[in-house]
């Protein structure tokens, strides 16, 4: 009982508080929320089989013609001489209009080889399970609107240096007419060119496009739309990288983890199943304590003469015992189920296990490549850089074109853009293994 106790003020604890990073305006959440508030009361309604079942019955009868008048015996019925008798004798007065009836039904369980207990059990898992999905969808939706806002922020970025590059390619294609025009480019020089814009304007509208995608599945997620506190946190992941992937994975797979925890609830929900079934088995005999007491008269009670001078009250006492001895099979196959339906639930917590051990290694080496990438890239704007300087140092002095000019700032535009994609790989898979080691 005490363990019961602890169990369930535990999840009413966790409930009158709102969770930690709530998101708000998240349906699903809140669909969750629910489905928890209904499996607590389920623990409440097994507990209750404990306590006894006071049924109360009262009703009330008037009848305007009673079926039954009155019965008497004339005078001189019986004997004329002499007179018998002298006067009528009346023997029954006749049914009263009106008639009370009172039962008081008590119903108490005895025993029940366990069930109740089981049942018990069996709610608690099942809520404790409920819990635990609620906050481990909780961290995955948190971890989900990370991502999407980084990747909203990075998109508009992306947007704006192809729209620099847009500006360049202009003045470029600007450039090849006049180098036609002078002959000293060929047309299809050109036309390259105009198809290289083409292909800048493209990405924009692509870019553009989704941005606006991402808004609205933010918009799914959370009513909160401000995305100004996200950023790209490039130092939160180096410090994970410098965690050996082995501490990451056992971390994962820690019982405390909320998914594992669902699980591992849902396992113990079959195992008091099992327990369940095996209570019903052939020949084991459910006990109850039956107490019944009852009123039935035309008096009412307490409030007319004479009602309690009659004979209309009754009590009784009894044990019921009751006990399936055959059914066909039915009660076996259910505890064989329950058998299977644990065995079910320990492979599915093993598979999630593996599951998780898989997509951590799979996140650690795309998020460690994806951060090489990024370093190699930002190495070669170094270098791009110093060739725009030098570009636009030749160009100034007469030695250079602006044609090698604005090339040098296309490179350049495009290693940036590059980076902010990989900045997007990076931090999906840096929170995919936030939400999956819970640091």
């Amino acid at each position: 009982m005490k363990t019961e106790k602890v169990f369930l003020c535990t999840i009413l604890i966790s409930l009158s508080f709102p969770l930690l990073g709530a998101i708000p305006g998240n349906l699903e959440l809140a669909t969750l929320q629910e489905e928890v508030n209904q499996a607590i009361l389920d623990v409440r309604d097994a507990k209750a089989s404990r306590w006894p079942t006071v049924d109360l019955e009262l009703s009330g009868t008037y009848m305007s013609n009673p079926l039954i008048g009155p019965i008497t015996i004339p005078a001189g019925k019986l004997s004329l001489a002499p007179l018998t008798p002298p006067s009528d004798v009346t023997l029954y007065d006749g049914m009263e209009s009106s008639m009370y009836d009172f039962s008081v039904n008590i119903t108490q369980p005895l025993f029940t080889w366990g069930k109740i207990n089981a049942s018990v059990d069996v709610q608690e898992a099942i809520a404790d399970a409920k819990l635990q999905e609620l906050h481990n969808r909780e961290k995955e939706l948190m971890a989900e609107i990370s991502t999407r806002a980084v990747t909203i922020i990075s998109l508009e970025a992306i947007s704006q240096l192809l729209k620099q590059q847009h500006s360049l390619g202009r003045e470029l294609v600007s450039l090849a007419s006049e180098g036609v025009a002078s002959g000293m480019m060929l047309e299809l020089e050109k036309l390259e060119t105009e198809t290289a814009l083409q292909d800048i304007e493209l990405a924009i509208l692509e870019s553009d496009y989704a941005v606006t995608e991402q808004r609205l599945n933010l918009q799914t997620l959370t009513s909160n739309q401000d995305i100004s506190s996200y950023s790209f946190d490039e130092q939160a992941i180096e410090e994970l990288l410098q965690l050996p992937v082995e501490t990451l994975i056992e971390t994962s797979i820690s019982p405390r983890q909320a998914s594992l925890r669902a699980l591992s609830a849902l396992k113990k929900a079959t195992e008091a199943a099992k327990r369940l079934a095996k209570g019903s088995f052939y020949g084991k005999p459910d006990l109850a304590l039956v107490m019944s007491a009852g009123y039935s008269s035309p008096n009412f009670p307490l409030s007319e003469s004479d009602w309690s001078d009659q004979d209309a009250y009754s009590v009784t006492v009894s044990v019921g015992l009751k006990t399936t001895l055959f059914d066909g099979g039915k009660i076996a196959n259910s505890i064989k189920r329950a058998e299977s339906q644990q065995e079910s639930a320990s492979l599915d917590l093993q598979q999630a296990r593996n599951r998780i051990t898989q997509e951590v290694q799979q996140q650690y080496l795309l998020l460690k490549t994806s951060m090489q990438k990024i370093d190699l890239e930002q190495r070669k704007q170094t270098t791009l850089e110093q060739r725009v300087s030098t570009n636009g140092e030749l160009y100034q002095s007469g030695y250079g074109t602006k044609e090698e000019l604005l090339n040098a700032k296309m490179n350049l535009l495009s290693s940036q853009i590059h980076e902010h994609q990989l900045n997007i790989e990076a931090w999906s898979a840096f929170q995919t293994l936030h939400y999956l080691t819970g640091n």
